[in-house]
């Protein structure tokens, strides 16, 4: 009887379990998912990442240093956005909304010409630079693309929902176990008759207790706002990066049962800084070039803030890890380390895990 537990419940773990559970050659009969926090939480933990995130599809160039590792994260990208959009067509509840996507950069590295692999009119719908006329003061170069824009909390209770209702439409017993572990080996006092383990745990638990050295965090502070609904950014997604490095973005929340729609106004990028309490000089900072880029947001003369995000996201030091172990208590699917890149490359890390799953067994049977 195949036995499956998934270790990590944000966005990664929990996109697994629907694939796994939507698959039926691979579907078990029993499903552990262990984990710190669950979706629905309130207050949110900082040690949960992805009900924080902002959540939108951005695609980027395959950089020279990281080819290999930005290729396949692209990949994931490209899976899933084409995921999400039968997703959308599907669930409405799932607040995946389809819209337009601009990239405005002041000092672009060379790869963004509109020609490298992975920020091209081949691997992106829609696809196209933006006129010199058409561009902000000071940005050197703007491309245009076709996106998507989720409610990171709300997509979350989707995938729950939907996991759970899956597990009772194929007979499937669904065990959610509450509970910090030590170390990745304890996954077997919980449920010793496992058949995989995935390991979605973010930092990347190991086996000893330890955690993947090449893991890291990057702290994210950004603006949840209220914002006027007849905006732009209703269906438009728009990342600024300047000449010194700092980024801002505008992603919409889209809302569910007819309440009105947040944006994320964003953000930092900081690995130098553990802090789980808002910095006022970084709000400071995020309003003042939001003043400047996306005053549309403003409500009267000013933001209406609705809170103040801090979250960490959990990035690896050469790309993320979706890998399979062979340990002497059965196969471990790694699936880690993507950073700020959950949402996008979720249900693309999904099926790549399920792909090494599925080659185990193929080879179990040899």
């Amino acid at each position: 009887m195949p036995v499956a537990v998934i270790v990590g419940s944000g966005v990664i773990g929990l996109s697994i379990a629907h694939e796994l559970l939507s698959c039926g050659n691979l579907r078990p009969k029993k499903l552990h998912i262990i984990a710190q926090h669950f979706p629905g939480e309130q207050p949110i933990s900082h040690e949960f990442t992805s009900p924080w995130a902002g959540a939108h599809f951005r695609p980027f160039p395959h950089r020279p240093k990281t080819f290999d590792s930005d290729a396949r994260e692209s990949y994931y990208t490209r899976v899933t956005y084409q995921r999400m959009k039968q997703i959308a067509a599907r669930f409405p509840e799932s607040t995946i909304q389809l819209m337009q996507g601009i990239d405005y950069l002041e000092h672009p590295p060379q790869e963004y010409d509109g020609k490298s692999p992975g920020f091209n009119s081949e691997s992106l719908e829609n696809f196209h630079e933006l006129s010199q006329a058409s561009l902000p003061r000071g940005v050197a170069s703007g491309f245009q693309y076709d996106t998507y824009c989720l409610n990171a909390p709300e997509y979350l209770n989707f995938l729950m929902s939907q996991v759970k209702q899956l597990c009772e439409t194929h007979q499937v017993e669904l065990f959610m176990n509450r509970m910090t572990l030590q170390s990745l080996s304890q996954v077997h006092d919980i449920c010793p008759s496992n058949s995989v383990v995935f390991n979605c745990s973010g930092k990347g638990l190991q086996y000893d207790g330890t955690y993947d050295p090449k893991c890291f965090t990057i702290r994210g502070q950004t603006l949840l706002l209220n914002a006027p609904q007849d905006t732009k950014y209703s269906s438009l997604t728009v990342t600024h990066q300047d000449r010194h490095g700092n980024w801002t973005f505008v992603i919409k929340r889209p809302a569910k049962h007819g309440q009105n729609a947040q944006y994320i106004l964003g953000g930092t990028k900081q690995l130098d800084f553990d802090g789980v309490a808002p910095r006022e000089s970084d709000t400071r900072a995020i309003l003042e070039r939001g003043r400047i880029l996306f005053p549309e947001l403003m409500v009267g003369n000013d933001f209406s803030i609705a809170r103040v995000n801090v979250g960490f996201r959990p990035a690896r030091e050469g790309g993320s890890r979706v890998d399979l172990e062979r340990t002497p208590r059965g196969p471990v699917v790694h699936s880690y380390g993507l950073g700020g890149m959950g949402f996008e490359t979720s249900l693309g890390v999904a099926k790549h895990a399920l792909q090494l799953y599925r080659g185990e067994i193929s080879r179990a049977k040899l």
